[in-house]
């Protein structure tokens, strides 16, 4: 069944407000100072009857008030937990991570559990941009919300606060039904490096029957792993049939730049038919040659 217009109009605005919010971030909130005069009538407008009046003076309180943002912080909080309206809650959470108070994050994680998705939305973006191990097992729970993009910013933000304790729930969420919940899993283990990611992502990456983009960033990720047994699980992926799966093997090996890959990119250097992936090696084995000078050599001083 497809969504009512009212939900899809109202899950638009969420969706281009999380856009400005994530590209311009903390920046808008510097864009133009309030005079103490507009900063008073902002607060007074945060108690108007209308909720549109409300949203507005949220709206420029986290676009302008970034000098301002600790006093008007507990003013948003306020709104984040209690108002009738789910569109000034939103505007809250939204307006809090531009702002970038860490002091918000408490009530961010409870709105993780807001009745309202665009709620929950907006408050995993906002943790997004305050990674904080406190906000660890109300992202963990969001993972399972019924919201694809709840699940979607679950995972993100879980990925840039890098807390291991989010390894297993994620890699539960491998087979998510959404494919951008899947890439964003896969990035997030990436950013998370727990070894204990290197087997699934290895299985991925090598899975003919898995959608190539899933595979490529399998691939980076098993590059971020922070464990010296990604050096042979890429090396395995030097034989797959999928060009651009060898090349991203052999660009994420040259990343690596662990010298234990010189033999097998020289061995199948002599095989390779593609003259991408040849000159891919090459740039690789230089790399991985440079790196090896620079840390027998370092400039003085280091």
């Amino acid at each position: 069944m497809r969504p009512r217009p009212s939900i899809v109009a109202r899950r638009a605005t969420v969706w281009m407000g999380l856009v400005a919010f994530a590209v311009l971030g903390a920046a808008t909130a510097t864009a133009q100072r309030l005079s103490p005069e507009d900063l008073q009538a902002a607060y007074r407008q945060l108690e108007d009857p209308s909720p549109d009046k409300r949203i507005e003076a949220v709206e420029m309180l986290g676009r302008r008030g970034w000098r301002e943002r600790r006093d008007i912080a507990p003013r948003l909080q306020r709104l984040l937990r209690r108002d009738a309206d789910w569109r000034v809650r939103a505007s809250s959470g939204r307006a809090l991570g531009r702002l970038s108070v860490r002091s918000a994050v408490p009530d961010l994680v409870a709105a993780l559990r807001d009745p309202q998705v665009e709620v929950r939305v907006v408050a995993a973006a906002a943790l997004w941009r305050l990674p904080d191990p406190a906000s660890v097992p109300g992202l963990i729970e969001l993972l399972n919300d019924n919201d694809a993009a709840a699940r979607q910013w679950g995972a993100l933000a879980l990925g840039v606060v890098r807390d291991r304790r989010a390894t297993a729930p994620l890699l539960r969420l491998m087979n998510d039904p959404e494919g951008a919940v899947r890439m964003d899993v896969i990035r997030s283990l990436g950013r998370i490096g727990d070894p204990a990611a290197l087997a699934p992502l290895r299985t991925l990456a090598q899975g003919a029957d898995k959608a190539l983009d899933e595979r490529l960033e399998a691939i980076n990720s098993l590059a971020a792993l922070e464990s010296p047994d990604k050096v042979n699980a890429l090396v395995a992926l030097l034989s797959e049939s999928e060009e651009r799966v060898r090349v991203r093997a052999i660009r994420a090996l040259a990343q690596v730049g662990d010298a234990l890959a010189v033999p097998a990119l020289r061995r199948v250097r002599q095989s390779e038919r593609s003259s991408e992936a040849r000159t891919a090696i090459d740039e690789a084995l230089q790399a991985i040659q440079d790196r090896a000078q620079e840390a027998a050599n370092p400039p003085a001083g280091r």
